[in-house]
């Protein structure tokens, strides 16, 4: 064995480990949402998997430290979208361009974003709700100023946020990868209520 070969192993073991433990999380995480995190157990997780229950733990502590890491992994992809540069011509089509890589991230890259937050304790629930927390404030801004520019109907930028986040929410209780409608027609369709639900109107007023 040669140096470069003894320097280099380590990270390739490093980075095999890291997409092993990745693997183990969307499938994990895909279990949680077709069964429900409750009734989903580690023997469970690790039939779905091809592992034994010893191999499981190898890479994961606990089936709460699956759940971190799952929420983990969808919020932190959630914040890189926002943090892309914005190609909207107004409020609306930015709101809407990030609604729909929303979308599409929860409908074709395995990540799942699940409910069961209060299933979390101590510095993993608070972890986690201040990443949610984060991304609801980067949208919000978005809302705010789609009403300032006047793309979208004035109101309370909060609460139609929250809508259209619980769409997403509950959209990995139902998706189906196999069924009728695929991402980007489920994508469309988001968009396209989201407009509805928000655009300015010809009845609105603006200040």
């Amino acid at each position: 064995m040669n140096a470069s070969t003894s320097i280099k192993a380590p990270f390739d073991r490093d980075k095999q480990f890291a997409a092993k433990k990745r693997a183990v999380i969307l499938s994990a995480a895909s279990a949680f949402r077709r069964r429900g995190y409750h009734n989903t157990s580690m023997v469970d997780i690790a039939k779905t998997l091809g592992l034994t229950k010893a191999a499981l733990y190898y890479y994961v502590r606990n089936k709460e430290e699956i759940l971190f890491e799952s929420h983990l992994m969808a919020y932190d992809s959630m914040v890189d979208i926002l943090k892309r540069p914005q190609t909207g011509q107004n409020g609306l089509e930015t709101l809407g361009n990030v609604f729909r890589d929303f979308v599409s991230l929860l409908t074709q890259s395995g990540v799942s974003l699940l409910t069961d937050v209060d299933s979390l304790s101590g510095k993993s629930h608070e972890q986690i709700l201040a990443r949610r927390g984060k991304i609801e404030r980067r949208v919000i801004k978005l809302v705010k100023a789609g009403q300032k520019d006047g793309s979208i109907r004035k109101g309370d930028a909060r609460l139609q946020v929250f809508f259209f986040m619980g769409a997403l929410n509950w959209l990995n209780a139902w998706f189906d990868g196999e069924g009728r409608l695929k991402g980007d027609d489920i994508a469309d369709h988001f968009v396209q209520q989201l407009g509805s639900g928000i655009a300015t109107g010809k009845g609105d007023k603006h200040e």
